[in-house]
């Protein structure tokens, strides 16, 4: 039984008030599921709904850096599920210790040239170059970096972690959506980069939303 089955079966128990002695780690899949089993036969009881499960892709070794798109934001689709449960949006490839082949982008587009337009304002003249009317198409070839950073959802955070050579950050995208705007982060929460990605430290950004969380409970009561 995978990792992914393992939780699920902690989070039913969990979900039907089961109160645990040990730390999720210290339990086997085998004890929980016998008491998922016992819990199951109670009367009355109904099992929750299964939740659909993003198909198992397993990683193209081979797979160069950026050869597959990730854009941040909305809309951005997984392309695997690996056996902890690890949702990726985009492979962690690192940088190889020998010269390798290099993923290569083509651009294509559109060339209108450009014409010259002269203005008469009173004693002013003044001339500037805007679009011409042409239509010919142009192309771009760009060489793609040599390493890409990684980029997942772990189902126990709210924002998709980006990662490389063993260094972690939050998307930045996903803590400012959180808070409505990049203006409105808390200042503690401190910024790093994950190689060239611009990310929300993990740590800073974790006390803040528990800060947070704690503050809104105090009102509450």
């Amino acid at each position: 039984m995978s990792q992914g089955e393992k939780s699920e079966l902690y989070n039913e128990l969990k979900a039907a008030g089961v109160k645990f002695d040990r730390h999720y780690r210290e339990y086997n899949t085998e004890e929980l599921q016998a008491a998922v089993t016992e819990l199951r036969l109670q009367p009355g009881y109904q099992p929750p709904e299964p939740v659909a499960r993003p198909m198992q892709v397993e990683r193209d070794p081979e797979e160069l850096a950026a050869q597959r798109a990730y854009h941040a934001g909305e809309g951005e689709l997984p392309i695997r599920t690996d056996e902890n449960g690890l949702v990726w949006y985009r492979e962690e490839v690192k940088k190889p210790a020998f010269p390798k082949p290099r993923a290569r982008r083509k651009l294509t587009y559109l060339e209108t040239g450009s014409k010259t337009e002269t203005v008469v304002n009173g004693r002013y003249i003044e001339t500037f170059e805007v679009a011409g009317s042409e239509q010919r198409s142009g192309e771009v070839k760009i060489t793609m970096p040599s390493y890409q950073v990684g980029v997942f959802l772990d189902p126990r955070f709210p924002f998709k972690i980006h990662t490389y050579n063993g260094l972690r950050g939050f998307d930045l995208f996903d803590v400012q959506k959180f808070y409505g705007g990049g203006d409105l982060v808390p200042p503690s929460i401190k910024r790093v980069y994950i190689a060239n990605d611009l990310c929300y430290d993990i740590r800073t950004t974790i006390r803040a939303v528990e800060e947070e969380y704690r503050q809104s409970q105090l009102k509450g009561q």
